[in-house]
């Protein structure tokens, strides 16, 4: 069994460069043509909903930004990234600027104590196999072990390159607390910093920051305030993708329900762009036969009716899958047409709403009767149990829909159910073969 949902690794992400697999192309030179034109020190966000394809993006944008750079300095470039942009317009952008791309997963540092220094360590690891022909990693290891002296935090979880391997050694046992740093001296070391990898490498550094609305509130918040204070050099971009909405949520939660949260963020946030939603067509993904147009077209329009994101989808489609390779999912027989409506109905329900879920697997038909009302294809089966003349039409409707209830609440109803006296021939053990089709498990024999 292989996962339809694809991790964003670097090989995955030049593979979509390569096959433009999310047709988001044109949107990556934009965005990178609109860099070339900021002069001065500028925090933007790219705004979407989890699931949408944030991540993907931007590191889509880092390994462009990354590519361009090396190829314009002349520096090396492995093959596997020559053949991802040989056939993509990316590739033969010509830009003004040279550019240090940083991707900085905030989700997988929010365990520390202090966000500004799993940063730097961050910039410095990235820095470490991207400018490693001028950078003179002992100085810098210098200076990064003079600038943890004014913190409190613990780095167990950062792992260091080679050449900081003498970083670690030098922290280990260190008394922190003991060392008093003002504010100005944290800025002016940080600043040092950006000198020893920005001087004589590159024009600008951009930072991707990622996953930092589902980090702990404080972290977040705490993020957001020691980029702006500590951070401010024009030659420095920050692209933190979010779930705007969400973090919003976290600052309310740090600063309490009567906080201007909205006002608060914006004035973190320079440029606030909304990425463009990806085509989540992905009928075309999935093995459907030619006995399967109920489950196959019901599937398609519950993702239009639940507005399911990238993310869902793929996860949506994975469930169906499985379904589909059951022999108990089909149009011949009353069974399977109505398994074809109640597997995909609880599937979709499992990934957007556990409470209207768990309201249906007890009994509660008042989401079965908003779908069967509202989706086409629900709507034409319940006519074709109707049976009266074989046209859509509000009777037979009507009549379908009620021998579909009598099945529904033979399975799911409450109370025990010693018989089923409906119109639509079922197992006796209709709901367990339904729940392990969801589950994809093996339906077991009577």
């Amino acid at each position: 069994m292989k996962k339809l949902a694809e991790e964003a690794t670097i090989e995955n992400v030049l593979e979509s460069i390569k096959e433009n697999k999310f047709n988001r192309t044109q949107d990556i030179i934009d965005f990178i043509m609109a860099l070339e034109q900021i002069e001065e020190n500028m925090f933007i966000s790219i705004d979407a909903k989890w699931g949408a394809g944030k991540t993907f993006y931007v590191r889509q944008i880092e390994q462009s930004l990354n590519f361009l750079t090396r190829k314009a300095k002349g520096l090396n470039i492995e093959e596997n990234v020559k053949t991802a942009f040989s056939k993509n317009p990316l590739g033969s952008l010509e830009l003004e600027h040279t550019y240090f791309p940083v991707y900085y997963n905030a989700w997988l540092y929010d365990n520390h104590s202090d966000p500004l220094m799993s940063l730097i360590l961050s910039i410095t690891k990235a820095c470490e196999c991207y400018c490693d022909e001028k950078l003179n990693s002992n100085t810098l290891s210098d200076k990064i072990i003079s600038l943890m002296d004014s913190f409190s935090l613990s780095i167990g979880c950062v792992q260091f390159g080679s050449n900081f391997g003498n970083a670690k050694e030098k922290f280990s046992g260190k008394d922190i607390l003991s060392a008093v740093k003002t504010e100005e001296e944290i800025r002016n070391k940080v600043k040092e910093i950006f000198d020893s990898i920005i001087v004589e490498n590159v024009q600008k550094l951009v930072i991707f920051i990622d996953e930092l609305d589902r980090c702990r509130p404080n972290f977040a918040i705490e993020m957001l305030e020691r980029i702006k204070h500590y951070f401010d050099d024009d030659r420095i971009i920050f692209v933190a993708s979010i779930n705007r909405e969400q973090l919003i949520h976290s600052i309310l939660k740090y600063y309490g329900t009567n906080f201007d949260a909205t006002g608060y963020l914006d004035k973190f946030f320079d440029w606030n762009i909304y990425l463009p939603e990806l085509d989540t067509s992905f009928g075309d993904r999935l093995n459907f036969t030619g006995e399967q147009y109920f489950i196959e077209n019901i599937t398609k329009e519950l993702s239009l009716y639940f507005q399911l994101t990238y993310r869902e989808k793929l996860r949506y489609n994975q469930c169906i899958s499985f379904a589909i390779l059951s022999k108990y999912v089909s149009d011949h027989g009353g069974e399977k047409i109505v398994l074809s409506a109640f597997v995909s109905i609880i599937t979709i329900l499992n990934i957007k709403d556990e409470t209207k879920k768990m309201r249906f697997l007890q009994g509660d038909s008042s989401v079965l009767d908003e779908l069967f009302k509202n989706i086409k294809t629900l709507y034409r089966m319940a006519c074709k149990f109707g049976k009266l003349d074989g046209q859509e039409s509000e009777e037979n409707f009507e009549i379908g829909y009620a021998k579909i209830k009598e099945v529904f609440d033979y399975a799911f109803g409450i109370g025990e159910k010693r018989w089923y006296k409906g119109a639509i021939e079922i197992s006796d053990n209709f709901k367990e073969i339904c729940l392990r089709i969801c589950s994809g498990l093996r339906i077991s024999k009577n």
